[in-house]
């Protein structure tokens, strides 16, 4: 492993586990009940970690829910967190890796807003179907329509909201660095 693929990470890591507690403290009163927002930032940074860092991206996102779930999810028993956390990791790395199969841009910046955005409502929907329908048959939420209309809501605001937060960032990176060429 060379040191660029440990720092994407534990860069991933600690940016979706920073996120995660930071969201429900600025949103707590948006939740619809245990891993579902009405507003969730922290699918955001699943979507563009993958996007920037692939699969060491992936793994950090695995490694930092591993921890939130030991954490605040000790509720739950061992199938349902490993469930839950493999679907927070599994759902952006997949449809990045659908994203690729499918001809769209490798790297972020080369994204156009519109592809961007498909990308994120196909993130959106597909975590929050996995996470609700896995609730939904683990016993935890049984109301998988609510659930998963929350999820997708919360998931698609918070991927749309960091998405062009980093496009943006980025865009004006790139115009100074060309501007001082």
């Amino acid at each position: 492993m060379t040191l660029l693929q440990l720092f994407s990470i534990l860069f991933s890591a600690a940016l979706y586990f920073s996120l995660f507690y930071l969201n429900g403290t600025l949103f707590s009163a948006f939740e619809l009940h245990e891993g579902a927002n009405w507003i969730f930032l922290p699918a955001g940074v699943r979507l563009m970690c993958t996007l920037l860092f692939g699969g060491e991206g992936a793994i950090g996102l695995l490694l930092a829910s591993l921890l939130i779930a030991h954490a605040d999810f000790g509720r739950m028993d061992a199938i349902t967190t490993l469930g839950a956390v493999s679907i927070s990791a599994g759902a952006p790395y997949l449809v990045y890796r659908l994203a690729l199969y499918s001809g769209m841009p490798a790297t972020l910046r080369d994204l156009t807003p519109a592809k961007l955005s498909i990308l994120a409502l196909v993130y959106a929907f597909s975590s929050s179907f996995m996470h609700a329908l896995w609730y939904a048959l683990r016993g935890i939420y049984p109301r998988f329509l609510n659930g998963f209309t929350a999820m997708f809501i919360g998931d698609l605001l918070g991927t749309l909201i960091v998405a062009y937060a980093i496009k943006a960032v980025l865009t004006i990176s790139d115009r100074r660095s060309s501007q001082s060429s």
